[in-house]
């Protein structure tokens, strides 16, 4: 009897137990699995409500190489609660075409494990130089005006010159000489890395950082010679003001082993390596009433009407959609005209912005509720257009809408409503009870398992007593 009660609590115990998913739920997704040699692998972490970005070290895989990072987060509003999702990718190269297997491997991310099955990926030739095509990029490091230096420190930028609150990549690396002649160690890295990045980092720039947890060693090639990349840091920053950004010289302790005269006789040294200093020059918008509220990029408009036709006081919904290249978080609500003909209502709010070395990227969407009070043909370019700084063109561009709604039927009258004289979606607002709690029945659910779960558990133990 004793047996039987105990495993029906154990079932009752397992089935809720399963019923509790966990809010903060985290997987890993696999890209394409059919591939070219110059297309990399991605293995991404998708992470649900979570706000901060966690660190995330992903596996070496053998016969891959690690390139760039990139994280990705996207934050809307579902039934008036927010939602957020963090991306984290990155991408993997082969050298070489063929089958690669993706062994199973486990990740840790915010203390919980993650586990991935096993799977298997083609690389293809890409084109007629086949294989070792990618095998080392060419890259281009102003520092190094000779090839006679083996190992050096850079600080690099992707732009010399930029208009305020145009992004610019940073990026930090370590280069050493694949027949340099020296066998060498990060020493106190971590330490040292967060004071260079303290000295570099200017003040006056917002910053999107990629991310970095793990050192990664690449192959390049600079002026024909080959070289190791160990990257340490990168980020894109955009300038809020129109002072130049000066980036000074670093230093990089390094542990250094050399050899003695004496044999089998080594010696290890600290080196220090140091990087050369680096200018941004900032230059101001050009004159416009509006250009210290402008956002600075290169941008294109998506818009959708729920409905081309509508009725005098019927409720339409309206997108509008800024992406491209730029500093996305800082895009401002599109200008508003406004006119007797509608009610326009203040809009949801959604983006997505994917962060990496090469651009910061992504939408941003305005959800507007439109409500029309006249009939007509209303093109929407007359009271929705947006306004930016074109740093392509180098001129000042605008997006203007180019949807067109329809209104058939009586202008919107208090007469043609209703007989309780309605007049409109937010009739008889200031009698409502705001200070009214509202019922927040997916917490109360919570909260009644949780007494059930510690009642069997209590009912348990009881039954063992006995």
């Amino acid at each position: 009897m004793k047996l039987y009660a105990l495993l029906n609590i154990f079932l009752c115990f397992f089935s809720i137990s399963l019923a509790q998913t966990p809010e903060n739920a985290a997987t890993i997704e696999y890209g394409s699995k059919n591939l070219t040699l110059d297309q990399p692998f991605l293995i991404s972490v998708v992470l649900r409500d979570v706000e901060t970005r966690p660190a995330v070290i992903f596996p070496e895989i053998k016969d891959l190489e690690k390139r760039s990072k990139s994280a990705t987060s996207s934050v809307s509003t579902v039934d008036g609660r927010k939602v957020v999702i963090q991306t984290i990718t990155q991408e993997y190269y082969a050298t070489k075409a063929g089958n690669y297997l993706i062994p199973e491997f486990t990740l840790t991310v915010n203390n919980a494990k993650l586990r991935s099955e096993e799977t298997m990926v083609v690389f293809a030739k890409s084109g007629e130089e086949g294989g070792n095509a990618i095998a080392a990029e060419n890259v281009d490091v102003g520092e190094v005006d000779d090839n006679t230096q083996s190992v050096f420190l850079s600080v690099q930028t992707d732009k010399k010159q930029v208009y305020i609150r145009q992004g610019f990549a940073v990026r930090i690396s370590l280069y050493i000489a694949e027949n340099a002649p020296v066998e060498m160690e990060f020493y106190r890295f971590n330490e040292q890395l967060q004071g260079i990045l303290k000295t570099l980092r200017p003040v006056n720039c917002w910053e999107e950082n990629v991310g970095v947890e793990e050192i990664i060693k690449r192959k390049v090639t600079i002026r024909g010679r080959k070289f190791a990349e160990y990257n340490m840091y990168q980020a894109r920053f955009f300038p809020i003001t129109t002072e130049d950004i000066k980036l000074p010289a670093v230093k990089l302790d390094m542990l250094v082993t050399e050899s003695g005269r004496a044999v089998n006789v080594e010696k290890k040294l600290v080196k220090g390596f140091y990087s050369r200093p680096v200018t941004v020059v900032v230059r101001q918008l050009p004159d416009h009433p509006l250009r210290d509220q402008l956002a600075v990029g290169q941008y294109s408009l998506k818009e959708r009407l729920s409905s081309d036709l509508v009725y005098p006081g019927e409720s339409v919904r309206y997108m509008f959609k800024v992406e491209g290249v730029g500093n996305i978080t800082a895009i401002p609500a599109p200008v508003i005209q406004a006119s007797s003909s509608f009610d326009i209502y203040p809009p949801e709010v959604s983006q997505i912005t994917k962060r990496s070395y090469q651009s910061v990227v992504g939408e941003k969407t305005f959800n507007y509720f439109v409500v029309p009070r006249k009939d007509g043909q209303f093109p929407l370019g007359r009271y929705f257009h947006w306004i930016y700084f074109n740093v392509e063109k180098e001129k000042y561009d605008t997006l203007t809408s180019a949807a067109s709604l329809e209104v058939r039927g009586e202008d919107y009258k208090l007469s043609n409503l209703s007989l309780s004289g309605s007049s409109g979606l937010y009739d008889n607002l200031e009698n409502l009870d705001s200070g009214r709690e509202t019922i927040d029945y997916k917490r109360i659910l919570k909260d009644l398992t949780n007494i059930v779960i510690v009642l069997l558990l209590v009912t348990m133990i009881w039954v063992f007593r006995k």
